[in-house]
């Protein structure tokens, strides 16, 4: 961390430049695992084991399933859709990736591209982690650390290694999305109080303000802290979506959402299993970039999502992981990126979004009667979502490294905010994103192993019965 903070041009460039090399070397690669999970996912939900329950016949749930779905969905997502629910649907409209056919280009293929990218992968890649984690968590007696999914000694000896190589990940993937976040932020300060806020001290002051709230959050633990305030992003979300909906046109936006969702299913087959050649740095770009990154935020997301999973079966926790998030998300991109490309004025949300990816969602919302008080809720779901993200993160590191006191989560706040400053000093989106996976490069073989393991002990267990 030291580098980052005497030299973060340095220290951020040269990190960029390893995981650059990496997913062009091994992105089919990575591309196929993240597939490979999908079937998996659904395969298990369908096949008997999908009876078991977590934590054995007799375990009860410590959270409603509202509360449940709120907090992963929250956990999971949070900030990201605020940030690219506009920005990337219009991108990809804009700047099709080659292997789109000029007949097929337009708004629901980039819906269709956006939704590869946020959909059953992304929840398939937590889904996997999380049910490692708790099947050996809760049916076999062992804690909830990474090295659980190998033996009963977790956290000991040469296991400690994943999960310190988890802890790496999920540093590097949560400051990646922080930077973006307070990027977002700030430009939506700059259009709808004053075109004044925009210097690295003011970024670096806000990213301290959501420090001391979300390590307050962390502090204050699962029932009091992230339950309510998972709570509160999602009511909040789902008030912005039908306002969204509402102005707009709600038939509209459902018709879209339903044509773009066929889009999706149609170019998964081939999405899924290759890497075109002519779009071959597109591909490295978005899709590998996005896979790796949910792969990042796994180690932490992974461990949460067991946590508050006791009692669950294997079937409800794996189809509403990965598919009822999944649809919220599609919607989400539709409400906002499919209805901004459809109005007369997408011209002007396009030409933002190709100079800056921060200034689409407010143009859209400039739009609005009320543009300025839409523009408040983002900025504020984007903190809250944020301070979730992160308040889980420094829970499950205060997991991970059996150091769960308060000095404890200080600790890692501090380093996060840390490696966070060093990517706001430079302020580049798509940099952010390539540090973003930096962690989950090498964790990406442990995931792997992991998935075998509790393949291999639900095999026996069905074999036993």
């Amino acid at each position: 961390m030291g580098l980052f903070v005497a030299f973060p041009s340095v220290g951020v460039g040269a990190v960029a430049q390893f995981t650059q090399v990496v997913i062009e070397r091994f992105g089919i690669a990575l591309i196929l695992f993240s597939t490979l999970l999908v079937l998996l996912a659904l395969g298990l939900s369908a096949s008997p084991v999908g009876r078991l329950r977590l934590g054995g016949a007799e375990a009860q749930q410590e959270f409603s399933t509202w509360s449940w779905l709120a907090m992963l969905f929250t956990a999971g997502m949070g900030s990201g859709l605020i940030f690219w629910g506009i920005a990337e649907p219009v991108f990809h409209f804009a700047n099709p990736p080659a292997f789109v056919p000029e007949a097929a280009r337009g708004i629901d293929h980039a819906l269709a591209l956006t939704y590869f990218h946020w959909g059953v992968h992304a929840w398939a890649i937590y889904a996997l982690a999380g049910l490692a984690i708790a099947w050996f968590g809760f049916g076999r007696g062992r804690s909830l650390h990474i090295s659980s999914s190998f033996t009963g000694q977790a956290n000991k000896g040469g296991w400690r290694l994943l999960d310190w190589l988890a802890i790496i990940a999920i540093l590097f993937g949560v400051a990646g999305t922080f930077a973006n976040t307070i990027a977002l932020v700030q430009t939506g300060l700059q259009q709808t109080l004053s075109p004044q806020i925009g210097s690295v001290g003011f970024r670096y002051g806000l990213i301290l303000l959501i420090a001391v709230l979300f390590t307050t959050s962390s502090i204050l633990g699962l029932q009091r802290g992230i339950r309510r305030l998972s709570q509160f992003n999602a009511l909040l979300m789902l008030v912005m979506v039908a306002v969204v909906l509402l102005w707009i046109d709600p038939w509209q936006t459902l018709t879209r959402l339903a044509s773009s969702v066929g889009h999706y299913l149609a170019i998964l087959p081939e999405v899924s299993t290759r890497i075109d050649p002519q779009s071959r740095q597109w591909s490295l770009d978005w899709s590998v970039i996005y896979l790796v990154w949910w792969v990042a935020w796994a180690p932490f997301v992974g461990p949460f999502i067991a946590r508050i999973s006791r009692g669950r079966t294997v079937r409800q926790f794996l189809l509403c992981v990965v598919l009822v998030p999944t649809a919220a998300s599609l919607l989400w991109f539709s409400a906002f990126g499919g209805a901004a490309l459809a109005q007369p004025y997408a011209p002007a949300v396009i030409e933002a979004v190709n100079q800056d990816y921060t200034q689409g969602l407010f143009r859209f919302f400039q739009q609005f009667p009320l543009g300025a008080v839409l523009s408040l809720c983002a900025i504020l779901l984007l903190i809250t979502f944020i301070i979730t993200s992160a308040d889980s993160a420094l829970l499950v590191c205060g997991w991970l490294s059996d150091d769960d006191s308060h000095w404890g989560r200080l600790l890692w706040a501090a380093l996060l905010v840390t490696l966070s400053m060093a990517l706001l000093y430079i302020n580049d989106v798509d940099l952010n994103k390539q540090v973003a996976i930096a962690g989950a490069l090498p964790f990406t073989l442990v995931l792997l192993a992991q998935v075998g393991m509790l393949l291999r002990d639900l095999w026996r267990t069905r074999a036993a019965r």
